[in-house]
């Protein structure tokens, strides 16, 4: 089924979001759909029975960080002759279904992440931090969390790399209803492929160094002593000067979730975050 999903909608993430709705786990899925594949993606849903709509708008992705995924967008017309991507909302329930394009219409942040089904503990931080220019609330949830190590359930920096078992914001890298919806998404990707749940597994328990403007780095393989990161190989969405650091050294050492040494160079300011997810 994951395969049959991804020929279809591309993205493994959007895919599994799309399972998640089929197999009732989750009660509605927001995903974006690229406009000259919209009459391919409702042919699918409605062979398989799901309720959508579409919105009246399209989204052209302003891609910052990675072709995979993206924070930041710009709405324009459905009729615009630029090329773009639609919001599709599929439910088993029709009204869910219409109640979720609607609370985005009226830019009701609380209402469509209920309808998403997310946590209201993260709907209500996302409705207080999200901003046109702050649309990206990773470090955001570092710094209203304790420390810097977390489940690797919760690893939402990942999503960067179409890896992700979470399709929301936690209000932390501690949320409980979070860490369970992304438990039970992984019992539901076990049951379809072993192979796929393994390799969501093993990108997911990485460090991970975060940066506003110089890059996400997944830090692979790592072992972590004391206060000291051994790692064996560097993911990154650039090339920038960060990832010619990391990359050149295999080891860091972490003062802070907000500082960290490599090499002897200080890396430290509220742009730049460390998490170890376990």
């Amino acid at each position: 089924m994951i395969q049959e999903l991804q020929q279809i909608f591309h993205s493994v993430m959007k895919s599994l979001e799309v399972l998640y709705v089929l197999e009732r786990e989750k009660p509605c899925a927001r995903i974006l759909v690229f406009e000259d594949e919209l009459s391919k993606a409702s042919d699918f849903l409605h062979k398989n029975r799901l309720n959508f709509s579409v919105s009246d708008f399209k989204v052209a992705k302003q891609t910052l960080q990675s072709d995979f995924y993206s924070d930041k967008s710009i709405k324009i017309p459905a009729n615009d002759a630029r090329k773009g991507h639609f919001f599709v909302y599929l439910s088993k329930s029709r009204e869910i279904a219409e109640n979720a394009k609607i609370a985005e219409i009226k830019n009701e942040h609380m209402e469509l992440g209920l309808a998403l089904g997310y946590p209201r503990c993260c709907c209500e931080f996302f409705e207080k931090n999200f901003r046109d220019d702050n649309a990206d609330l990773t470090l955001d949830i570092l710094k209203n969390s304790n420390g810097y190590e977390f489940p690797f359930y919760i690893n939402i920096a990942a999503r960067h790399f179409d890896v992700a078992l979470l399709s929301h914001f936690p209000h932390s890298f501690e949320c409980k209803p979070s860490i369970e919806i992304a438990k039970n998404n992984l019992g539901i990707m076990h049951r379809h492929s072993r192979q796929v749940a393994e390799m969501f597994s093993g990108v997911l328990k990485s460090a991970v160094v975060y940066t506003m403007d110089e890059g996400i780095f997944l830090l692979r393989r790592y072992e972590k002593k004391n206060n000291e990161l051994v790692y064996s190989d560097v993911v990154s969405t650039t090339k920038s000067k960060l990832y010619f650091l990391l990359n050149s050294n295999n080891k860091l050492k972490v003062i802070g979730r907000n500082n960290f040494f490599v090499n002897g160079i200080s890396i430290h300011g509220e742009k730049f975050g460390i998490m170890v997810f376990t």
